[in-house]
């Protein structure tokens, strides 16, 4: 433990980043900026390196300090929340930093309590939410998009396709999700997934499992197969191991929606059969919800205190449309699901979050998953 303590503290003092990620092919490059240099430390929940959501931040990290000069430290958590905290407090402690930068859910908590015992440190998460009630943590920006409105979007398609009687979907008017662990932002995607399927018809039956991590792949996959056999032949998988549904959708014939990139692309080089069972991927745009925000804080245009959200009408979150979507899906179903998509970026569908529900209104929802 004293060894891992020592190496954290050389890894955030010493360690200057010239990573410049993997980030995906349509990240906009900046052409100039305007606001001040920034000393930055992101602090990467996982690790850096094979095209993951975290390269994408990386990468807009580093095009601002490079357009606008400062520099990017990273410490890479490898998922280890014992020491997510840690690793906050002591580069917020150093003193080193305009910006400590960290992401998702399970970094809100050691955000919040680090942010509380410095109070001149600016911080900045993203893909979930803060609390800022009664003036709570005015130190931190926070910025999310609507994920819940992907997943609902995923939900339609997954209804549409498994009553489409395409190849590879079956009789039974049953859809499935396989989720990484019961936190808010997963069953937020399940709540738009369930009231997404149930838009487009009240009786399919929207069965729903959770791994309880994000790295167990053959679980994943087995939760998958046992969904599929019990008659769901679409699944949407929300986890670091949704490719493991996609692996289930290969071996027994059936259709997979993954998350965050677009999965069909990154495995077809060595998987084209497990691409071609792949309808979509909901895709957050983690550069875009980002880089303008960097633009912000060195602008001295940012808010600090209030949370930033990012809506499908905006692009913060879509899904993939490719080759394999477009081979899947009859045309039927694309035009049903392009007038369904139209009414989420005119406001006019409204969907439940797990982020501002009761407990007894995500019980609801969750209870109105089964087939009627």
């Amino acid at each position: 433990m004293k060894k891992r303590a020592i190496l954290l503290v050389v890894s955030l003092l010493l360690a200057i980043a010239c990573l410049t990620g993997c980030a995906k092919e349509d990240n906009p490059k900046p052409t100039e900026s305007t606001g001040a240099s920034l000393k930055i430390m992101f602090v990467v929940t996982g690790n850096l390196g094979g095209g993951t959501n975290n390269d994408d931040v990386n990468k807009a990290l580093n095009d601002y300090v490079t357009k606008a000069g400062g520099s990017v430290d990273t410490y890479e958590c490898n998922m280890d929340t014992s020491v997510y905290e840690t690793t906050l407090k002591q580069a917020a402690e150093s003193g080193n930093y305009d910006l400590i930068v960290t992401g998702f859910g399970t970094m809100a908590e050691p955000v919040q309590n680090t942010a509380a015992l410095y109070a001149d440190q600016k911080f900045l998460i993203f893909d979930t939410s803060i609390d800022y009630t009664d003036g709570k943590n005015p130190n931190i920006i926070s910025v999310q998009v609507n994920q819940n409105h992907g997943a609902f979007m995923a939900g339609v398609l997954a209804a549409l396709l498994t009553k489409s009687g395409v190849e590879g979907t079956n009789d039974a008017n049953a859809i499935g999700f396989v989720g990484a662990m019961e936190s808010v932002a997963v069953v937020d995607c399940l709540i738009g997934y369930i009231e997404g399927a149930k838009y487009v018809d009240e009786t399919i039956d929207v069965q729903y499992a959770f791994v309880g991590n994000h790295n167990d792949s053959a679980l994943t996959k087995e939760m998958a197969l046992t969904q599929n056999q019990a008659g769901a032949d679409v699944i949407y998988g929300v986890s670091q191991s949704d490719l493991a549904v996609a692996d289930a959708a290969l071996e027994k014939n059936f259709y997979a929606i993954c998350s965050d990139a677009d999965d069909a692309k990154t495995i077809e080089a060595t998987s084209k059969d497990t691409a071609n069972h792949i309808v979509t991927s909901v895709i957050k745009d983690y550069y875009n919800m980002v880089y303008p925000i960097l633009e912000k804080i060195g602008n001295g245009e940012a808010e600090f205190g209030k949370h930033i959200s990012i809506s499908y009408a905006d692009g913060g979150v879509k899904l993939a449309r490719n080759e394999y979507f477009d081979a899947i899906l009859p045309e039927e179903v694309k035009a049903k699901f392009e007038e369904i998509e139209k009414k989420i970026i005119n406001g006019e569908i409204e969907v439940d979050s797990a982020y501002n529900a009761t407990a007894e209104k995500i019980q609801e929802i969750k209870a109105s998953a089964s087939g009627k």
